[in-house]
């Protein structure tokens, strides 16, 4: 099956095929509940969405064949193997890791794997804004980011799967707006800003992936912290308990 429509990433109008958002392989291969966004913000912690069951698990309609064929191929496999890293890690630490881990990675590859994901959770509009984002994914030999453009990282395990395109909030320590989009799937969370830093300074920073080589083979000793998504607001990390008190 497939639908019609402009594709996220190259622009190009005609048939969409389903892209997983994250690949099928890592962890989302299970029926998931979608909600549409402004029914999503007005569920408390803990409360059940209701909404329509993909049965193909979590994505959508979102690139053509060629681009959703040319990424799952470049960038999936080495994405799906840094997944399965992680589930591990949090697996032997009982979901609380402490110390510095060793990865093996391809770094430029997963990069854009995870940059690939944000095109599909943003409408087509957001590749005539980031052209260079798009010759850095179509390209798979292209390194190095426009420095305006970071990328974050979290483990996450509790809380509900949220995926919001480029938002606003406001920094509680500066009062500056920053423009922000995010994704989360067990094992990990991912936030990308524009022409700003980190929403939250307990999140690790991984756009220094852009600098290795495709297919390049790295050692990383990385400390990624354990947040929980118990809102669908972007960049609210608080946990369960915390929101309840401020509700009472």
């Amino acid at each position: 099956m497939s639908k019609k429509g402009r594709c996220h990433l190259c622009g190009e109008y005609g048939s969409l095929s389903y892209e997983h958002i994250p690949p099928r392989k890592a962890f989302n291969e299970r029926p998931v509940i979608r909600v549409p966004l402004d029914e999503a913000l007005t569920l408390g912690p803990g409360i059940k969405a209701k909404g329509k069951i993909q049965q193909k698990g979590a994505g959508d309609y979102t690139l053509c064949p060629k681009c959703n064929n040319n990424t799952g191929t470049w960038y999936g496999k080495d994405y799906v193997d840094w997944c399965y890293q992680g589930m591990e890690i949090l697996y032997k630490a009982k979901g609380n890791p402490t110390l510095i881990y060793l990865y093996k990675l391809k770094p430029l590859n997963i990069l854009k794997q995870i940059i690939t994901m944000f095109f599909s959770i943003n409408g087509p509009g957001f590749g005539d804004r980031h052209p260079e984002l798009i010759k850095f994914i179509l390209n798979k030999k292209e390194k190095n980011l426009n420095p305006s453009i970071s990328f974050f990282c979290y483990f996450n395990i509790k809380g509900v799967f949220r995926s919001a395109g480029i938002s606003g909030m406001i920094d509680a320590n500066t009062q500056e707006i920053i423009l922000l989009s995010e994704m989360n799937f067990p094992p990990f969370g991912y936030v990308m800003t524009i022409d700003a830093g980190s929403p939250d300074r307990r999140l690790a920073e991984i756009t220094h992936f852009s600098k290795y080589s495709y297919d390049e083979l790295s050692t990383q000793y990385i400390e990624f912290p354990v947040l929980q998504t118990h809102l669908f607001y972007p960049g609210d990390y608080r946990t369960k308990d915390e929101i309840e008190k401020l509700i009472k």
